[in-house]
């Protein structure tokens, strides 16, 4: 029986978890900026950015089988 664990980049909590911080991370200082700059709309831009970049770092550690 094969007891090896899988690799890193194929567990789909990894990927969760960078797509969900990027979110996050984004998504506070856009918030943050808000608060400083007194606008409402840069929350947005920094969820959908956090978003891309999320997914961007999931899409380009996959390995080419």
């Amino acid at each position: 029986m094969n007891t090896t664990p899988p690799a890193r980049d194929d567990d789909p909590w990894v990927a969760f978890g960078r797509i969900g911080g990027g979110v996050l991370v984004y998504g506070i200082a856009g918030f943050l900026l808000d608060r400083w700059l007194g606008t409402t709309f840069i929350v947005g831009i920094g969820i959908v950015v956090g978003a891309a970049l999320g997914i961007y770092t999931v899409m380009s550690s996959q390995r080419i089988q």
